[in-house]
């Protein structure tokens, strides 16, 4: 029966993400797993509780993974759900890694460190921008609020994590007080905590959106989401890619165009070698006042040998070329094989090349005489990555994407809630340009302006501005982090150093 709590809680956070996106469940679905760490008798079963919990969520909203790694990776069936299975494990470890450190701090300091879970469980999911295989934060608490606009403009101070933090307090002070009715305000301290906090980030956010509603854009984008399938032979790609998206362009309402943007999209030929690309991309360019953004493929030359690059083209608005950026955080199994002894059975789901090389300079190429930055598709799930380039200077974002390994599952709408944080937290403007959808003009607040569907060819065009200013969180990063960090290290201290606390009571 135990057992039966944290499945509950991977269920209902499961339902709290897209495309289910009930995310108002969000705020109770820890309760039954803490309650699970609470009975537990030791860390051990702690751990196997929290793993348990993030096993079933993360099967339930990553299901589409096999599929990906069995079309495009060349994996046999049996051999894709295999892998997947092994990878959910390894990630809902993280999870069991959060019961494991709290059911120990409560066995030593009392069950009082059940409230210190939230704080133990942030530090978790900044685990998990790093590891495992360059990091994979693409189920962080927070991004189940996406929707509560109100609510996410903290963002710009604490990161996402600062609202995960938040949702999981929650569902620690619920438990907190019923296992203290009866105790006068021991038992309702962390509830009024929690509606303080609440109130305090809900009224900074109203704040914010009213300043940044004052915020003009002035400034056209349009995005061509071409919708090429990653399957078609290489004929019908060639055929598409470019002519393609100067037909779209024709066939589009006339208007005046800014800044033209294409997706990250399959392609059988190369900007450097082919001619008649570099034309074709030349004349879109010269179509818009600030010229044209577009992915390709970049052949380069380093350590003596040729090196291959995820890379954004920025062409100006007379064709010639201004900068590239070549892609840092590449995809693995998707981009490159980590662990190649290990993994040897497999190959990229890339089939333009066998292997990218990761690029190593935050480039920031002017468009209209601003700096501007762009990430390459799942670039844009890493908070850190982003915060650097605008940090160094960038005042626009461009996203180039291509989402059509995950056919109309969660997973294009799971990665555009994400992006959509990213111009919070830094107060940009960011233009997502996909070829299959979600193709968007996100505001700083994280209001979504336009956006296509999915699977669809579709010219997305929107209004953009220029921002300079910057946020405490595009300044300092993770504080709130190392915030969270300094609590749980500043109780983990005195609880060990005065030995095991009262016995844990059960009800």
């Amino acid at each position: 029966m135990p057992l039966l709590l944290p499945v509950l809680t991977g269920l209902l956070l499961a339902a709290s993400f897209p495309k289910c996106g009930q995310h108002y469940l969000a705020w109770i679905a820890f309760i039954p797993l803490i309650a699970y760490v609470h009975l537990a008798r030791s860390p051990a079963r702690a751990f196997r509780g929290g793993c348990l919990a993030g096993g079933v969520e993360l099967f339930v909203l990553l299901v589409w993974m096999p599929e990906v790694l069995h079309l495009y990776g060349g994996l046999d069936p049996w051999l894709a759900w295999t892998g997947y299975a092994l990878l959910v494990l390894l990630l809902s470890s993280f999870s069991g890694a959060a019961c494991l450190a709290t059911k120990a701090l409560m066995l030593r300091g009392g069950d009082c460190c059940i409230l210190l879970f939230p704080a133990v469980w942030v530090l978790v999911e900044f685990l998990q921008t790093a590891i495992p295989f360059g990091g994979f934060p693409w189920l962080a608490t927070g991004y189940t609020q996406t929707e509560n606009l109100a609510l996410i403009q903290m963002a710009d101070v604490t990161g996402v994590f600062g609202v995960s933090f938040l949702v999981v307090w929650f569902s620690a002070a619920a438990l907190f007080a019923g296992l203290h009715r009866g105790r006068g305000m021991r038992a309702w301290w962390p509830i009024l905590a929690a509606a303080a906090l609440l109130a305090v980030g809900l009224g900074y956010g109203r704040a914010r959106l009213a300043r940044w509603a004052g915020v003009r854009p002035d400034h056209t984008a349009v995005m061509l989401q071409a919708n090429l399938r990653a399957d078609a032979s290489p004929g019908a790609l060639r055929e598409a890619y470019p002519a393609g998206y100067v037909r779209m362009l024709d066939s589009a309402p006339p208007s005046r165009i800014d800044l033209l943007i294409l997706p990250e999209s399959p392609t059988p030929v190369f900007y450097q070698q082919d001619e008649t690309l570099r034309q074709t991309v030349s004349e879109l360019a010269r179509r818009a006042t600030f010229g044209l953004v577009f992915n390709n493929i970049r052949i380069g030359d380093a350590d003596g040998g040729m090196r291959s690059y995820n890379s954004a083209y920025f062409l100006d608005a007379g064709g010639g070329l201004t900068g590239v950026y070549d892609k840092i955080h590449l995809v693995p199994f998707g981009e490159y094989i980590p662990m190649k002894g290990l993994f040897v059975f497999m190959r990229t789901i890339t089939q333009d090349v066998g292997e990218f090389d990761r690029g190593n300079v935050y480039a920031l190429p002017r468009v209209g005489g601003e700096r501007v930055n762009a990430t390459i598709c799942f670039e844009a799930i890493f908070p850190g990555l982003v915060r650097r380039f605008v940090r160094d200077g960038s005042r626009l974002i461009v996203n180039l994407t291509n989402d059509g390994w995950y056919g109309r599952s969660s997973a294009p709408f799971q990665h555009f809630n994400i992006a959509r944080w990213r111009a919070v937290e830094n107060r940009r403007y960011f233009l997502r340009s996909a070829n299959t959808g979600i193709s968007a003009v996100i505001e700083p607040t994280g209001r979504v302006q336009t956006a296509t569907g999915i699977l669809e060819r579709a010219v997305c065009e929107g209004r953009f501005a220029f921002v300079a200013q910057q946020t405490f969180y595009t300044r300092y990063g993770d504080v709130f982090v190392w915030l969270c960090a300094m609590i749980v290290f500043g109780c983990a201290v005195p609880a060990y150093a005065k030995g095991r606390g009262r016995p844990m009571s059960h009800p």
